[in-house]
């Protein structure tokens, strides 16, 4: 049975309007002023509310007021002595569902009474169908986020697998991408990289020697000086690396850390020679944690030098082989004090190699050779990776 709530000031006429409802099957409830109904809608819900507009204490239109910014669901019929159009627009405009103009026509009070029953089923129905799209969009944005990790999981799953086997090729650069990973990112964010740059730079860095996996592993391992055949064959790992993530749109944005780690700031790295700030900056910063990660781990043809060593060679290059302001950057921050190889063993030993942003992110192994005397003429590297 639909509840209705009348509120008159004038007894006869809230009786009549309360009368004519019960004998249609309408429950009603009394309210002989504005504020009293206010005090009765806190505690009871109903279907339809009908309200005189001329009362003492509070007004019709008043009330309405009152009421809708506190309820907008339940409609209000406001019923009108007068024929009064501003009267009929200014109740309106306050949120009356309709208005009935004295003397009351019972006829036309129960349309108005049971099309407002009905206007009310309908809102409570898109507000159950909003509420359950809200619910649904929810949870779909609950399964897209889960499988958004398990995906994200199992990319960089996939980025240590490839690190891996590339490192596989030379026992002494076991470990290499993932630590080339955590200094890159740390410069970057001592930078101030935005998250999205700082995702490309991780996955690139730990993607960087990719192309070593078409470099014969004699030449990896070789531990004398290269012929200029064996260097032309290291020269062509970045390119290599960058043809093979070419065509996988995921990997795109981090071909140029894989094709110009390589790149001197001076202009005389490999493979294209470019110089400055034509390298792109994530390659740059990729070049001095390839470096310095590289000088301080063993290979075949020369132990683990100190991390202050490191930094010697990396000052050494600054404006030649390094960006400037990177190694200042790793240097200033006191980087070097920083136990990435501790921090890559207990990672690797606990089978927790987990992205540091909020993408995933892959390195490989990489070496340092001196340049073989192929171009007298070229500035010798001070510490060239493989």
């Amino acid at each position: 049975m639909a509840k209705i709530l009348v509120i008159d000031d004038e007894p006869e006429l809230r009786e009549f309007v309360v009368m004519s409802l019960e004998l249609n099957n309408f429950d009603t409830v009394e309210a002989d002023n504005g504020k009293k109904a206010l005090s009765i809608l806190e505690e009871e819900d109903f279907d339809c509310i009908v309200s005189d507009v001329e009362m003492p204490h509070m007004t019709g239109p008043e009330f309405l007021k009152s009421f809708r910014e506190i309820n907008k669901v339940i409609p209000v019929i406001m019923l009108t002595g007068v024929k009064d159009l501003n009267t009929v627009v200014d109740v309106m405009k306050a949120g009356a569902q309709d208005y009935l103009v004295k003397p009351i026509n019972v006829d036309e009070l129960l349309i108005s009474v049971r099309k407002c029953i009905e206007f009310k089923k309908l809102i409570e129905q898109n507000i159950r169908l909003q509420k359950e799209n809200e619910r649904y969009q929810q949870h779909l944005e609950e399964m897209v986020d889960k499988r958004s990790v398990q995906l994200k999981d199992a990319l960089f799953g996939s980025l240590i697998i490839i690190a891996s086997s590339i490192e596989a090729k030379d026992e002494y650069t076991k470990g290499h991408s993932n630590r080339v990973r955590l200094i890159s990112v740390d410069i970057g964010k001592l930078m101030g990289l935005e998250n999205k740059q700082l995702q490309i730079l991780e996955y690139g860095a730990m993607m960087h020697d990719v192309g070593k996996i078409g470099v014969r592993d004699a030449i990896l391992n070789k531990n004398r000086s290269l012929t200029e055949e064996e260097f032309d064959s290291i020269m062509s790992h970045p390119s290599i690396g960058a043809n093979i993530v070419k065509n996988i749109s995921f990997f795109n944005p981090m071909i140029d850390c894989i094709k110009y780690h390589h790149e001197k700031y001076n202009g005389k790295g490999y493979p294209e020679g470019i110089r400055g700030d034509q390298i792109p900056l994530l390659a740059r910063i990729v070049a001095v944690a390839d470096t310095y990660d590289a000088i301080t781990t063993t290979r075949p043809y020369r132990k683990e030098k100190t991390s202050i060593e490191a930094v010697e060679v990396l000052i050494e290059g600054k404006g030649s082989q390094f960006d400037p302001d990177i190694v200042d950057v790793f240097v200033n921050n006191r980087l070097y004090e920083k136990n990435y190889i501790h921090i890559d063993k207990a990672e690797a030993e606990s089978g927790n190699i987990k992205p540091s942003t909020i993408i995933l992110d892959d390195e490989s192994s990489l070496k340092i050779f001196q340049k073989s005397k192929k171009d007298n003429s070229a500035e010798p590297y001070l510490h060239d990776e493989m």
